[in-house]
């Protein structure tokens, strides 16, 4: 399963507040998203109804998403530097795992 997800150019969004509000602003996303990420997790195994939880998970996943667009654009960083880092770790799991 490729991950594409299509997200609008942010470039207009860090114009309008600045880079440091938006790295401020991406810290807040990464937190609010490790919250949903436990609450998840939590529900799970209460076999609770997980309805308005998942929901969150996936609306704090689209928000954090979104801010790494933004982060990519304020230091510079290029698709294909994600992706080669994505295959090394890729690797080194399957290594850890004694996966060909």
């Amino acid at each position: 399963d490729a991950m594409r997800i299509d997200i609008p150019d942010q470039s207009r969004v860090i114009a309008r507040y600045g880079e440091a509000e938006q790295v401020c602003t991406c810290l807040e996303e990464l937190a609010e998203l490790s919250i949903a990420v436990s609450k998840m997790h939590r529900m799970k195994n209460q076999d609770s109804s997980v309805v308005g939880t998942y929901y969150n998970l996936v609306e704090e996943m689209a928000d954090v998403l979104i801010m790494i667009q933004q982060m990519k654009l304020i230091y510079g960083i290029e698709d294909h530097e994600i992706q080669t880092m994505v295959n090394r770790k890729w690797a080194r799991q399957m290594k850890r795992m004694q996966i060909p």
